[in-house]
């Protein structure tokens, strides 16, 4: 199996190995930078951080995948009037021949046309280093004129593009690949802050994140998931980040035609097999129209609804659809001088953070729904997204309840909530939930997602929320198993039946979950 690698900005401590490889002369053959004399730690690091303050170059490391292992440079100089110059070398030569230099061209090239939008990249290589020459005439570079013992190679963005359209790529972008996890979302037609490089950095469970991409010229579609080790094995399975996630693409899923989806889909099913990946789940977004995508491939799930607020409709008339008692509860707690501001100190966060705490300790919530201050800091810092921590005060101007909700692209989540025990009899947050649909329509949001019941069941919180509104939208999961054999083999082994009628997916991390 080929090395899966990804870039990462170059940092000051790669110095540390990059000073051994500027004094292998193996590595400069066929350069001009081999150096006069030994290179130390000393001058690599000065070097390097100077070469970092450089605002004309981007340059990244090289690793892999599997364990972040940092094999060589990749990079783009003189960047000017959106032009720039190639350079690339493998540093570690037990990688050598195995495909890394072709895949680390073909995201630097991805990353020059579709995140800097330059014009042309162009390089120098020398003629003798035939292997060289092969990679980047098969990434669309063409020969110009050079001399005698070097040549010059160049591509352009319009060849990139046409070249890419008739023959897609794939690739990966790590949590460490900031800059491109953030431009590709930003890329998307449509999409939540569950797709943010910020969510899944905050993710607190035991699971990688990476963005699987399929693009072909200007399209692509693109699926954040988590990868998990299944234990005691050689095989590992995703799911999705807490909340509503699933693919993302430039356009509307329903125009992209039938050939980049089935391209999409066959790419998507050989690198879980490359990875050796025997399950996937993924909560799909009840706004993003995503099923029909999802279908090509089998394992759609009906899980129920989510109740929402519709934005757009006079506040008057989302009034007249509340129960009854509902109504008279927010009156009530306006007239005992209860309201609701937004707050943004840290003095706020940490207030909220022990409010939900409390909150999650009460329900005996699972370890993956406790948070600190510094996740709340986050996500209410982030620029990806407009997150907004709000809270409902008493007529002594004391905190009771607070929620956190998260605004992107017109839609507005009900992220986390929580209310002071003492409380709960007066439910603040009644008159929290409607003075947050009043801030929606100040900000211009379409709809105010206020979520399902407890495991998406029509449950008792459903019908508390359902109080409210009486527009539900589907929410559906995508549960898809890659390789039978062994996920048959893994239920096997943990003794449970394939034909169960228990609502979990993967059957075989059952026990687990219930411990």
């Amino acid at each position: 199996m080929s090395e899966s690698i990804y870039l990462r900005p170059l940092a000051l401590e790669d110095a540390k190995t990059s000073y051994k490889w500027r004094n292998n002369p193996e590595i400069w053959k066929y350069t001009c930078f081999n150096p006069s004399k030994p290179i130390t730690l000393e001058v690599e690091t000065a070097w390097l951080g100077e070469i970092l303050k450089r605002t004309d170059q981007k340059r990244f490391a090289i690793c892999l995948t599997e364990n972040g292992k940092y094999i060589g440079n990749i990079q783009l100089i003189d960047i000017v009037d959106q032009h720039a110059e190639f350079h690339l070398f493998i540093g570690e030569q037990g990688y050598w021949g195995k495909g890394i230099g072709e895949k680390a061209t073909k995201l630097i090239l991805e990353y020059a046309f579709c995140s800097l939008n330059l014009s042309s990249v162009r390089l120098d290589v020398d003629r003798e280093n035939k292997a060289a020459v092969k990679i980047y005439a098969r990434q669309g570079f063409v020969g110009l004129a050079g001399e005698q013992n070097s040549m010059e190679m160049k591509i352009k963005k319009e060849d990139y593009l046409n070249r890419n359209r008739l023959s897609g790529m794939r690739y990966v972008i790590g949590l460490e690949q900031e800059i491109e996890w953030k431009s590709l979302v930003k890329r998307a037609l449509n999409y939540d802050f569950y797709h943010s490089w910020t969510y899944h950095s905050l993710d607190n469970s035991s699971g990688i994140p990476l963005l699987f991409v399929y693009e072909e010229g200007g399209d692509f579609i693109g699926i954040p998931m988590l990868k998990r080790e299944i234990q005691d094995t050689e095989y590992y399975d995703m799911s999705s980040v807490y909340g509503y996630s699933g693919p993302i693409s430039n356009r509307a899923f329903s125009d992209l035609s039938s050939d980049f989806v089935a391209d999409f889909r066959t790419n998507f099913l050989e690198f879980l097999n490359d990875e050796k990946i025997i399950t996937v789940f993924s909560r799909l977004n009840p706004f993003l129209d995503q099923t029909g995508l999802m279908e090509n491939f089998g394992g759609v799930v009906d899980n129920g609804k989510v109740v929402v607020f519709d934005l757009t409709i006079p506040l008057e008339e989302q009034r007249n659809a509340y129960q009854e008692r509902v109504l008279r509860k927010i009156k009530t707690l306006k007239q005992r001088g209860y309201y609701v501001k937004q707050a943004n100190t840290k003095e706020d966060v940490k207030i909220f953070t022990s409010i939900y705490t409390l909150n999650m300790l009460r329900v005996d919530a699972s370890a993956t729904y406790y948070f600190d201050e510094a996740y709340f800091e986050t996500l209410l810092d982030s620029d990806e997204f407009d997150a907004r921590l709000i809270f409902v005060y008493n007529e002594n101007d004391y905190p009771v309840c607070g929620a956190i909700v998260v605004i992107t692209d017109g839609i507005m989540q009900a992220h986390l909530l929580g209310t002071r025990e003492e409380y709960l009899a007066d439910s603040p947050a009644k008159l929290l939930t409607e003075e947050i649909t009043i801030i929606g329509r100040e900000l211009g949001v379409k709809y105010y997602n206020l979520g399902g019941g407890v495991g998406f069941k029509e449950d008792s919180l459903f019908r508390w929320k359902a109080n409210f509104s009486p527009l539900t939208f589907d929410y559906k999961s995508w549960r898809y198993v890659a390789n039978k054999e062994v996920y048959r083999t893994l239920l096997t082994k943990q003794e449970v039946e394939l034909n169960t009628e228990v609502d979990f997916f993967p059957l075989y991390r059952l026990q687990s979950n219930k411990a």
